[in-house]
């Protein structure tokens, strides 16, 4: 048992345009793991997909063993999520109604050993907001994204890009792609967000940061942030999850 322990909360939102939600989101707080999936390819499709990963990636990593070091479990984070594409791509061939869909998948493990791994397909995002300092851990897989790194757009530019919904990386994809793994070590008072991109291309990452700074509890902090997604025109499913770690008592 490591130093630390954790509280949480998870919202999910059809938004103000859709008609079905195909995001996804798996939350264990005793496990220490918490995945949010964005599903593609229409009704009963990218819901299917978002799920496939959703519940196929957290019920696996929440097997991990408290002694198992950190090589292997960056393996096993490979694995569950070659496995997850792998099914469904599977389920794909045998419907024609699901051919094409996919899914983004952001991880988060807390582990006993105090350190925190992320695992990332797609343009969910995973953010750290630790001593009034609030990051984006992950890169979005997308077409805005490389435009920025390429610096034919700025960041500015990228918010609510009309081309923001082009992802370059997806589960569902043959071959499966490799996800971004990303280590750390847990601090107290750490605040971890996962979201779908039906928040951040709603709401700006300064206010998310002031909101996640303001808001001493995951459940209140979740919902208003879903909340404010919608007031902004709730274009998109939403999806939030929010982790606060703690020192043990």
């Amino acid at each position: 048992m490591g130093r630390f322990r954790w509280t949480c909360a998870a919202v999910s939102d059809v938004g103000r345009v859709r008609s079905s939600n195909e995001d996804s989101v798996f939350l264990s707080a005793e496990a220490g793991v918490f995945v949010v999936a964005d599903g593609m390819g229409g009704h009963a499709a990218g819901e299917v997909a978002s799920a496939i990963a959703s519940e196929l990636i957290g019920a696996r990593l929440c097997c991990l063993g408290e002694s198992e070091a950190l090589a292997e479990v960056r393996s096993l984070f490979l694995q569950v999520f070659l496995d997850a594409g792998s099914e469904i791509i599977r389920q794909a061939s045998e419907d024609t109604a699901r051919v094409g869909m996919g899914t983004t998948a952001t991880v988060l493990a807390l582990r006993p050993d105090d350190n925190y791994i992320v695992g990332h397909i797609g343009d969910s995002r995973a953010y750290l907001l630790r001593d009034d300092n609030f990051v984006r851990i992950t890169t979005d897989h997308s077409w805005v994204e490389e435009q920025v790194e390429r610096g034919v757009i700025s960041r500015e530019q990228a918010f609510r890009h009309p081309q923001s919904n082009i992802i370059t990386r997806a589960l569902g994809t043959d071959p499966v792609p490799p996800p971004d793994l990303y280590v750390g070590e847990l601090q107290a008072g750490d605040r971890f967000l996962l979201c779908s991109d039906g928040l951040t291309d709603m709401v700006s990452e300064d206010r998310i940061g002031q909101v996640l700074r303001v808001m001493d509890e995951p459940e209140p902090a979740a919902s208003r942030l879903v909340s404010e997604a919608n007031l902004a025109g709730g274009i998109d499913n939403v999806t939030t999850l929010v982790v606060h770690v703690h020192l043990r008592d």
